[in-house]
């Protein structure tokens, strides 16, 4: 599968791509990596992506908006928010927008990334 993590926190992104590496790397082909909304959406434009790992809080455009676009133009595209954020308001936030789940970062781990995976 091909793997999208949006987040505008370097040290995290470049962090999740390795533990998805090396917890995935039989499952997962290519990971892109950007670091807000919009340029998310100017990846999906050009590449299949089969997951999105989106963060909530980030410039030009946040998660919840990016979600919202990206359920209307890709209705078959998995959204997981992945955020510091465990405000039971913002996990709602990007639920509703049409995140498919819901990961706090610092509790990210094999089993929960394994969850998001199924189905794809």
């Amino acid at each position: 599968m091909t793997v999208l993590i949006v987040d505008d926190n370097k040290q995290f992104l470049e962090a999740f791509k390795f533990f998805l590496q090396e917890n995935f790397s039989d499952r997962i082909e290519e990971i892109f990596e950007v670091s807000n909304g919009q340029e998310c959406l100017d990846i999906l434009k050009r590449n299949a992506i089969d997951i999105v790992f989106m963060d909530f809080e980030m410039p030009v455009m946040n998660g919840v908006e990016a979600t919202k676009i990206i359920v209307d133009l890709y209705r078959n595209l998995k959204v997981v928010a992945v955020s510091f954020h465990s405000e039971l308001e913002d996990m709602e936030k990007m639920l509703e927008a049409g995140a498919r789940n819901y990961i706090i970062k610092e509790e990210i781990s094999p089993e929960a990334v394994e969850k998001c995976f199924t189905n794809i």
